[in-house]
């Protein structure tokens, strides 16, 4: 995967070599380049790609994505990770903190953002790390009257926790990706300038089309990609108890986590161990597994806007999950949405969508959030921001 980005998006600067772009567009995360599976670096990598056929953007990242980024000279939270969930510190450090890796990344590079930003004069800033990044646009903007453009990832987890934080920081623009977060953020705060746009997937890469991977199950096989974690939102145990209701289908987790001992007991438990597996694989090879799988099913509560489910429906797959109102949007007629906390609902949902052909439906609902769709969306909010910033402050 990270090949292909590079040479994509090399493309993409060779395209734009002969135009004019008088604004300059700074994009932050520094995760990006190091976790290649986190739905926020790949948003900031894909951005930056896509964006630079308008704007001269700068990614300043955790780790070369290509030649359109430059490590932002702080600590990636995938670095500390390991050190800090060691036993013994484990238990000291999160005393203080749930994620300390996050905030020792977040620290650790705001000075050297900061002082890229205001060195290398910027004219928007578009944080896509959470509060550490809001911190250092704001920082920025204090200084030079930078504007900022942030898009809200966490969505209502955790009843808007997050959303409301950042809202204490105005971005000149916020982005969410529902109508739901949407309305929620004009309660909290009413004058906040806002935009409704989804979240994007790489057409080129997901596709029906190509290579598939035996994963020595009994077929057909549901597929649900998650992070493997009985204290967040995923829900992956109600994927389990629903596919054990379903004689000859298997189960295939693909992700990783603290509770993996806990899933792997489980789903060998309910189903054995040739109808369920737990897997991980590199983000280049996830094309294959999705075109491998038979269904897709991603059972949470309050996703903010998973790219998974543009995958798979880019593949080919029909999806099962939970009905919602994000999720009626993002699966349209590409699946069935149900009660997944009711086992017998679920297995049923499951069970129907397998007895259909739902390919042609799925690619072509996902062909609504290309990547190339989203970033002229944005383009158009970048503009529109920096134009309002520049009349208020003339």
């Amino acid at each position: 995967m990270i090949r292909q980005l590079v040479n994509t998006a090399n493309k993409y600067q060779q395209e734009s070599q002969d135009k004019h772009k008088p604004l300059k567009v700074t994009i932050l995360h520094p995760s990006a380049g190091v976790n290649w599976s986190g739905g926020s670096e790949i948003f900031a990598i894909e951005m930056t790609r896509r964006l630079s056929a308008y704007f001269d953007v700068e990614l300043l990242s955790g780790a070369e994505c290509g030649n359109f980024s430059r490590k932002a000279g702080g600590v990636s939270r995938a670095y500390t990770y390991n050190l800090i969930n060691q036993p013994l510190i484990k238990n000291l450090v999160h005393r203080f903190a749930n994620h300390p890796e996050i905030i020792i990344e977040h620290l650790t590079n705001f000075l050297p953002c900061v002082s890229r930003c205001l060195i290398n004069s910027t004219d928007l800033i578009f944080p896509c790390n959470d509060y550490g990044g809001l911190a250092m646009a704001a920082a920025v903007r204090a200084i030079k009257g930078t504007p900022i453009l942030y898009t809200e990832h966490n969505g209502l987890l955790a009843q808007g926790k997050c959303l409301k934080r950042n809202l204490s920081f105005s971005p000149d623009c916020l982005v969410v990706f529902d109508k739901k977060t949407a309305s929620f953020a004009r309660n909290i705060k009413p004058q906040q300038e806002l935009n409704i746009i989804s979240n994007g997937v790489d057409l080129e890469r997901f596709t029906p089309d190509g290579a598939k991977l035996n994963f020595g199950l009994t077929t057909p096989i549901v597929l649900c990609v998650a992070s493997l974690n009985r204290k967040n939102h995923k829900r992956v145990d109600l994927a389990i108890n629903a596919v054990s209701r379903l004689s000859q289908v298997s189960l295939l987790l693909c992700g990783d986590g603290p509770d993996r001992d806990y899933f792997q007991a489980r789903g060998e438990q309910l189903l054995g161990v040739n109808r369920f597996k737990i897997s991980t694989f590199p983000s280049q090879r996830m094309p294959e597994v999705y075109r491998s799988a038979d269904v897709f099913t991603l059972p949470s509560i309050n996703e903010p806007f998973s790219l998974a489910y543009m995958e798979a429906m880019a593949s080919g797959l029909p999806v099962v999950t939970t009905d919602d109102q994000i999720r009626r949007y993002i699966v349209g007629d590409s699946g069935i949405l149900c009660d997944v906390t009711n086992p017998e609902i679920y297995a049923d949902g499951l069970f129907q969508v397998l007895k259909t052909n739902w390919q042609q439906k799925a690619v072509s609902n996902a062909a609504r959030f290309s990547w190339d769709n989203i970033a002229w969306k944005y383009r158009n909010v970048i503009m529109e921001t920096i134009k309002r910033k520049k009349e208020t402050t003339v």
